[in-house]
């Protein structure tokens, strides 16, 4: 079990907060993207692995999914996140050691957080989402036809184009591929892939 990488060291640092300050900001055509993306799927327990302040767990609740759930390595975000919805169960930790029995969620998903773990710690991260959920996992993140290390903001080290879709199902190929959605500026993201695989 991994405790630390130099990634979570990096957002839990001023660079992370920064982070923080520079996204916290409603970006309701999000919520749309959600309707399509889960179709007629109506998780009732959803958790995120590293939600930050908690925006995409805005979105779901204006879609009506009753229990919430995030966790987040960056302290501050957490806080924050906890100060302004509080009937959220927003939790300090990382996806490397989820605090939640097998099966836990219905659905559990990760946004713009797989590029942020490096390839020897992605196995690490899948399983754990794996073992959380119940039946679905979700991954929006920005994709890339193979692995590619790029710098962020000036860091090496922290960011990886890859094929994430592809490797869930390299590591799970009993994963059932629900949908596949292209998101972009129109949806309120820069351009990046949504997975919602089923488990068998």
């Amino acid at each position: 079990m991994q405790s630390e990488t130099p990634q979570l060291a990096l957002w839990r640092s001023d660079f992370g907060r920064a982070y923080t300050d520079r996204n916290d900001h409603d970006k309701p055509e999000r919520a749309e993207a959600w309707r399509q993306l889960l179709g007629d799927i109506a998780p009732t327990r959803v958790l995120e692995v590293g939600c930050n302040v908690g925006w995409n767990l805005v979105y779901l609740d204006r879609l009506g999914v009753p229990e919430l759930y995030g966790i987040e390595p960056q302290r501050d975000a957490v806080v924050r996140a906890r100060a302004r919805q509080p009937q959220f169960n927003v939790l300090n930790g990382t996806a490397f050691d989820l605090p939640f029995r097998d099966g836990f969620c219905d659905l559990v998903f990760t946004s713009g957080v797989l590029i942020h773990i490096a390839p020897a710690s992605l196995v690490a991260a899948l399983d754990e989402m794996y073992r959380v959920s119940s039946r679905y996992l979700v991954a929006i993140e920005y994709d890339g036809p193979t692995e590619q290390a790029l710098a962020y903001r000036g860091h090496a080290g922290a960011l990886w184009k890859r094929d994430h879709g592809g490797a869930w199902q390299a590591r799970y190929p009993a994963l059932r591929l629900v949908r596949r959605l292209e998101l972009g500026a129109a949806q309120g993201y820069d351009d990046c892939t949504a997975h919602l695989f089923e488990k068998p």
